[in-house]
């Protein structure tokens, strides 16, 4: 409201009022304090910021006063023309917020009683006014890039700009003495003299807040310092930092203390993934995955038999592999159950939180091309060096008088078969090569002589090893990773979309696996309350040509390894493939000498590669819809539907002409046949939640949630094959079967989990945190009534350097928590017996009982689990650890027992029997040299975890986990799970070998410990150094102990395929020369009287008698599983921002890329120690018939405009 006054005397009375009131606030002011923005209010007082946002300065003082008593009084429009103020998330003192936002104002502050805060312009003084000075520049990021919206402030005025979305800017200031001051959310401002009209300057990121926020459980964001649990943040760039592997999981090897990442060789392999050991011995100790809060389906999708080495079983990955690695933001991995709770049932092994990205702003639509392409090569150190001495055969042999049943070549004594012409002709009936001493001046004829298709047919060859060895048929793998991503932003709508497309050629021929992965990330702000979250992924993946995993059937490695000769070349098994148009002309004929050419054995390998080969395709959908409304500025309540969906076909062929082997369902030896699987898994979650965060008082912060879940799961599959071969060759369908197809093996399974859950966590001054969480899961499957499980947690952490002023430290915490929770679900054909349908005996249908029953009153297994942690930073961060120490016991283990065979039953499943884990993992960073062009970061991990069988059910001590060929794994009590069991040597009382008749004395029991495959520790090394535009880094994975048993050792030394079954003795002669030419070796050891072993070794001609299994027992090939490994390399260069524009981009790069270049340690001769058969409890502690590793090297070049 005006007033005008027309009295003269009212000009008088309002003179003397103002110069009172002059008077007392200037001696009020003097006399009381002198106050500035630095000092003005109480230094415990703090204010909550929400979510990144900028703000005017007087919607910070109505901030101010929402959260404190203090007021504001200030002329209205005195902030006009200042820059918004930009605020991060979280808490910040109210001193340094006001010092925030006024730092640019020309202001006096006042502070009167209860509060009461007067702010004012300073009066100015008379100045002689000067010609302003124009300054440009350009404001860019670490990497050299522009950033917009960048605020340039003339210091102490009003004067402002922001830089547009090339980061440029133009600003008027008083005179050369100026000072603009830089600033950008999520980075460190800097103040720069106006000394020149051009002023260029790069930013730097305030690592302090972006190393805050965390996501953990169900994707809530929460400050890392609250958290009373263990967890460990791998942003997205980090984690592809090497050449592209098909499978992310893949990418975390050696980046997370406590995680132990066990892939294999296999080609589109699955991965192992366990977090702080097994805690079931027969169930799933896999992660669980979660994609933005929603869990998603990881099985390992193999043939049924492929974890016990039978014969013809691939390993088809597992389903974590099908996630896009371009759409990860950031991993954080929860490793500790406190960390999970609130996923129950699910997450007992820990998880790996997976936030997706989100669309930024851009100038116009920001696209992102990225093309990289790799190649990867035999890493040699992994397969055999095969010895060149010997040739094909098994060694002399003799009748009952003790005659060579042939003509002796050589001083080994074995000898050549003879045709009817007189003619040597090679063994071709031998897979092993013990035979005669090659000598180039000798010919023979070869398997090659009697095919009509090879270049020599008819004719002798020289006696040699062969010019093209196994590691021949390996060829050059591939990978082009090709992807573009659009994005954009504004202030309600943000959205990325990314297309991947994924080719690999695998180093076996007629190998290939493509994948093409699209997904959208669409967040949208309808109004300031009701907000959307949407993410969409669809995958469709074609396979042809995966590696058999078994042993024998198809796996040509396996023939490689174990059972081969080595002058069989592969360039003539090749050409004579070719040449007959596809035909089996294998190396090892029945009978050539006699006319029958037959295989008898072995399958020519590029007939079985290129005939026997099998095929598989998956399309998965993966996606979820989120609503958020805000009740209130502390109450937010979430609704979100997702679903998690695939279909699969896969398909196994035998053609015809290949050697009868096990086939099909019935897995009967046939000659020819086809086998079909199609399977689809289905799985919907329904979530409400209503979150709570709220400042109560000034020193109390309450976080908490409230939420129920509805999980729907469905799968089924249908397995069936033809029987008794195919009718028509080349017809690979059901209907092409010799005989009546076997019934197919056909599951249906649905079930459903209903739960809730709450978590509340409450704040004592930004310094002491208590948390708990509780959750119900109820379970379709276990009995009505006594369905429904429980899972509690509590934590705690200290943030003692709110009670620590010292400039070294940058922060400390303390923190610890408990929690019980359930281990998994339990398999639906464990809780239920069902009978098992047979094919027909004419017309009358079969159905049998499964010889082990079933139990409905199985519970899941039960953990409880205990964690301290501790974590340090100092100077500034440039030096931290992470460390913690655990121990969880897990009950209620699930096993079959013996039980009264009048049931019906041999055995029935029970809960019984506890394991125990302990274990410390450290992390470690530090920034050894930090300048302004020059950095060097490291990161170390390291962790080690010790598990022990504590009991099993009463009388038993050892419980049978699995088998191999030639061990098993076993769970004993006292023991680490994993021991590995079969023969052993006898002993001497000093720990000597004995030996009887100049051989080792072996055990006649199979079931002694002879190594357990639980590593001692594992640990990873990461450095990366950056200098300007230059980025350099790479990463060493290592795992300390631990044990396998290797096939190929105890099969490749027995048939006298490796150097070391062809050396010297002492005497200075062949070892394999007959006794009676020196030959044999005199083994270390004692007799069993104590005397040392002075006699040779019988027939050291004959295959099989020194090395290989059956003159050793299984304890002869277990080997130490350590290996150290150049796991990583990347060396990026950023273009400079100058030539970049000038190419209308914003950003392009180019980068070196290495994965697996260099094993630089390892004990396990001619393979790589993480070799296995597949993913699970029983993916260590055994290689055999395994790929060779590769060594990838590739170049990738990002470009974006």
């Amino acid at each position: 409201m005006k007033i005008n006054f027309t009295y003269p005397h009212f000009y008088f009375r309002k003179w003397l009022l103002m110069n009172i009131m002059r008077t007392f606030i200037f001696l009020f002011c003097t006399t009381l304090f002198a106050l500035t923005p630095e000092n003005v209010l109480s230094q415990h007082s703090k204010i909550e910021v929400k979510e990144n946002k900028k703000m005017s300065i007087d919607e910070v003082f109505d901030l101010i006063m929402d959260q404190t008593d203090y007021k504001f009084f200030y002329e209205e429009g005195i902030f006009e023309g200042l820059p918004m103020v930009t605020l991060k998330k979280g808490s910040i003192k109210t001193n340094d917020l006001l010092k925030q936002s006024l730092v640019n104002a020309n202001i006096d502050i006042i502070i009167g009683n209860n509060n009461t805060i007067i702010i004012k312009e300073k009066p100015k003084s008379a100045t002689l006014v000067w010609q302003k000075i124009k300054v440009t520049g350009k404001v860019t990021d670490p990497a050299g890039m522009p950033i917009p919206g960048a605020n340039v402030t003339e210091k102490g005025t009003k004067n402002s700009t922001q830089t547009d979305f090339d980061g440029k800017f133009t600003i008027d200031v008083a005179n050369n003495d100026a000072i603009l001051i830089f600033s950008f959310i999520g980075m460190i401002s800097q103040e720069k003299l106006a000394t020149s009209t051009i002023v260029n300057v790069q930013l730097k990121e305030n690592t302090t807040e972006l190393d805050n926020i965390v996501v953990t459980a169900l994707g809530r964001k929460r400050e890392k310092k609250a958290l009373g649990y263990a967890s460990q943040e791998i942003k997205g760039k980090d984690l592809s930092a090497g050449a592209a592997s098909g499978n992310f999981l893949n990418d975390l090897s050696g980046k997370a203390s406590g995680v132990y990442i066990r892939k294999n060789t296999n080609f589109g392999g699955s991965t192992n993934v366990v977090s702080r050991g097994i805690k079931s011995l027969t169930g799933n100790n896999q992660m669980l995955i979660v994609i933005d809060g929603m869990p998603i389906n990881n099985s390992t999708v193999n043939s049924s038999t492929a974890g016990q080495g039978a014969r013809n079983t691939y390993d088809y990955g597992n389903a974590a592999m099908d996630i896009n690695p371009d759409d990860i933001e950031s991993v954080n991995v929860l490793k500790g159950a406190a960390a999970a709770a609130l996923y129950g049932w699910q997450a007992g092994n820990g998880v790996i939180m997976i936030s997706t990205k989100k669309g930024k702003a851009t100038k116009g639509m920001g696209v992102t091309v990225s093309s990289e392409f790799s190649v990867g090569t035999v890493d040699k150190n992994t397969f055999p060096v095969y010895q060149n001495k010997y040739g094909q055969g098994y060694g002399p042999s003799y009748d009952s008088a003790g005659k060579p049943k042939g003509i002796p070549v050589g001083p080994t004594g074995a000898f050549f078969t003879i045709d009817k012409n007189g003619n040597q002709v090679v063994t071709t009936t031998d897979d092993a090569s013990y035979g005669v001493a090659f000598d180039p001046n000798l010919s023979v004829y070869t398997w090659e002589s009697y095919t009509p298709y090879s270049s020599k047919y008819g004719q002798k060859s020289a006696w040699q090893a062969a010019e093209n060895g196994p590691i021949s048929f390996f060829q050059t793998a591939t990978t082009f990773n090709n992807s573009i991503s659009l994005e954009d932003a504004n202030d309600k709508t943000n959205f990325v979309l990314n297309y991947n497309n994924f080719i690999e050629t695998g180093t076996l021929p007629n190998s290939e696996l493509k994948k093409n992965n699209a997904s959208l990330k669409l967040n949208h702000k309808f109004t300031d309350k009701l907000s959307t979250s949407v993410f969409a992924n669809y995958m469709t993946q074609n396979t042809v040509g995966r590696n058999s995993s078994g042993y024998t059937g198809d796996n040509i490695t396996g023939w490689f390894r174990q059972w081969w000769a080595t002058n069989a070349d592969l360039q003539s098994l090749k050409e004579v493939f070719e040449n007959s148009g596809g035909k089996n002309i294998s190396w090892l004929m029945a009978d050539p000498a006699n006319g029958n050419t037959a295989p008898k054995t072995m399958d020519n390998p590029y007939f079985t590669r290129y005939k026997n080969y099998q095929s598989d395709e998956r399309n998965r959908f993966i996606g979820y819809g989120q609503l958020d409304y805000k009740l209130t500025d502390w109450l937010l309540a979430s609704g979100k539907v997702s679903i998690d969906s695939y279909s699969e076909l896969r398909e196994e062929r035998k053609a015809t002409g290949s050697i009868n082997g096990s086939f099909g369902i019935s897995r009967a030896n046939v000659p020819s046949g086809y086998q079909k699987y199609v399977g689809m898994f289905s799985e919907q979650n329904y979530q409400f939640i209503l979150t709570f965060n709220k400042k109560i008082a000034e020193d109390f912060s309450v976080n908490a949630l409230a939420g129920v879940n509805a999980l729907r799961t469905k799968s089924n599959s249908t397995l069936a094959s033809t029987d008794g071969g195919l009718i028509i060759p080349g017809i690979y369908a059901l209907s092409n079967s010799v005989n009546l197809t076997p019934f197919p093996a056909e599951t249906e399974n649905n079930s459903a989990v209903n739960s809730a859950y709450a978590s509340v966590s409450l704040g004592y001054k930004d310094f002491l945190y208590l948390e708990g969480t509780v959750r119900n899961d109820a379970f379709s499957t276990l009995p009505k009534g006594n369905n429904s499980l429980n899972t509690f947690s509590t934590s705690a952490s200290y943030v003692f350097t709110k009670h620590i002023n010292a400039d070294w430290l940058s922060f400390g915490k303390l923190r610890g928590s408990y929690a019980e929770n359930p281990q998994g679900n339990i398999d639906l054909y464990s809780l239920t017996d069902v009978y098992d349908k047979n094919n027909p005996f004419g017309s009358n249908q079969i159905y049998s009982i499964p010889n082990r029953s079933n139990n409905p009153d199985l519970r899941p297994v039960k953990t409880e689990s205990e964690e301290l942690g501790l974590e340090m930073q100092f100077l500034n961060k440039r030096v931290g650890f992470d460390v913690s120490v655990y121990k969880s016991l897990s009950n209620d283990q699930i096993f079959p027992v013996d039980y009264s065979t009048s049931t019906g039953n041999s055995s029935r499943y029970v809960n019984a029997g506890s394991v125990e884990n302990k274990g410390i993992e450290v992390q470690f960073n530090v920034t050894p040299i930090q300048t302004k062009d020059f950095n060097w970061d490291v990161f170390v991990n390291w962790s080690k975890n010790e598990n022990t069988l504590v009991s099993l059910a009463s009388g038993i001590e050892t419980l049978s986990i699995g088998g191999f060929q030639g061990i098993g794994i076993v769970a004993k009590v006292g023991h680490p799970y994993g021991d590995i069991v079969g023969k052993d040597y006898v002993y001497a009382a000093d720990g000597q070998k004995i030996t009887a008749n100049g051989l080792y004395v072996m055990t006649t029991t199979t079931n002694n410990v002879i190594g357990n495959i639980t590593p001692d520790w594992i640990g990873g090394l990461r450095n990366k150094f950056t200098y300007k535009q230059v980025s350099f880094g790479f990463l060493i994975d290592v795992q300390h102990g631990g044990d396998l048993y290797s096939l190929d050792q105890a099969y490749g030394q027995h048939t006298g395929l490796y150097e070391s079954t062809a050396g010297y003795n002492e005497l200075g002669n062949p070892i394999r020369n007959t006794l009676a030419n020196g030959g044999g070796l005199i083994l270390p050891g004692v007799n069993r009287d104590g005397t040392p072993n002075t006699t040779r070794t019988p027939r050291p001609e004959v295959a099989g008698s020194i090395y290989g299994y059956k003159a050793n027992p299984e304890k002869a090939f277990i080997y130490d599983a350590s290996y150290v490994k150049l796991r990583e390399v990347n060396l990026t260069y950023t273009f400079p921002s100058k030539v970049v524009s000038k190419m209308e981009l914003t950003d392009l790069r180019v980068s070196l890329i290495g994965s697996n270049l260099w094993i630089i340690d390892k004990n396990l001769p001619d393979a790589d120690p993480e070799s296995g058969v597949s993913a699970g409890n029983l993916s260590s502690g055994y290689s055999g018939g395994s790929l060779p590793s590769t060594r990838n090297i590739g170049f990738n070049l990002t470009l974006k405009f």
